[in-house]
């Protein structure tokens, strides 16, 4: 199941290993990540599930009070829903690495087991291991 959320974000369910596969390309507003994130957040609930890959690669920079949303509220949101491992491909971007780091130190997803890759092979190969 393909799921499009905005011109530039994708989330897939991938009933095979039990997890979904998120994807952000480029830029987004504010709405746009709430949008994005609580719709990741009720495939999770939906299908039971307690592991994502989260495909960053290729956005360029957080928008205002993005990263406190997700630091603070949606990181929350999915330890309180079950979620206990995340794959991260990391932003190419130097302002989105810099705005990655801001949010993932935090105190929920610091909880959750997370790894980094540069690339969707591997992460896909950690979250299934």
């Amino acid at each position: 199941m393909r799921s499009h959320i905005t011109e530039n974000a994708y989330a897939n369910y991938v009933p095979e290993q039990a997890y979904i596969d998120l994807k952000c390309d480029g830029f987004f507003s504010y709405d746009e990540v709430v949008s994005i994130t609580d719709h990741v957040y009720e495939m999770l609930l939906f299908h039971n599930l307690s592991k994502c890959i989260i495909n960053l690669q290729r956005v360029k920079i957080y928008p205002s009070g993005a990263e406190e949303y997700l630091r603070d509220i949606w990181y929350k949101k999915l330890l309180d829903a079950g979620v206990s491992r995340i794959a991260y491909v990391v932003p190419v971007d130097i302002f989105g690495k810099a705005s990655m780091a801001v949010v993932h130190a935090g105190d929920s997803v610091r909880k959750i087991q997370r790894q980094y890759f540069i690339d969707e092979t591997s992460a896909k190969e950690w979250l299934n291991s």
